[in-house]
């Protein structure tokens, strides 16, 4: 069994002329929605042997919090510049063949439109709308990550910051 976490970086501050995309950071919303939805995943249970980032302020600051909760040393999470340029759903998956290797539980945190498009065409049914802070958790049932295979992951869990707040 593999289980995947797509999460999307938290609420950010707007673009603006005086800083690139890449380097902006999150809003106090951002912050407060990373720590509800992580606490909440880690009351759930909600596991990871590793985590992989885009480097972009937004999503390594949001996975370091995650890792804050989860007990993770901040300097183990592995950070990946596709995941900030873009993977298509191909190269997503053998960046993690690779990365991954035996580990059976990884979160990886990035950027939409990718994660939602990630999300889709993993899941054996429908479309999830992913807002900012959302963990979406997949389970795949297969020993080797080269195994999985387009619309063969299951629906674990999906959080989204708002649900958690209704």
């Amino acid at each position: 069994m593999k289980q995947l976490i797509l999460s999307r970086h938290s609420k950010t501050e707007v673009i603006r002329y005086d800083i690139s995309d890449f380097e902006r950071n999150l809003t106090n919303r951002g912050i407060n929605d990373s720590k509800l939805v992580s606490s909440h995943l880690f009351q759930k249970g909600i596991e990871t042997e590793l985590i992989i980032s885009s480097p972009a302020n937004r999503a390594i600051a949001t996975a370091r919090l995650f890792a804050h909760q989860f007990n993770i040393q901040l300097d183990s999470i592995l950070q990946i510049d596709q995941l900030y340029d873009g993977f298509s759903t191909q190269e997503f998956l053998e960046m993690l063949q690779t990365k991954a290797k035996d580990q059976s539980k990884v979160w990886v945190f990035g950027h939409n439109p990718d994660i939602a498009s990630w999300a889709s065409k993993l899941l054996d049914e429908g479309y999830l709308h992913v807002p900012t802070g959302t963990a979406i958790g997949i389970e795949f049932d297969v020993e080797n990550w080269t195994d999985i295979d387009a619309r063969s992951g299951k629906l674990a869990h999906y959080t989204s910051p708002k649900m958690l707040k209704e």
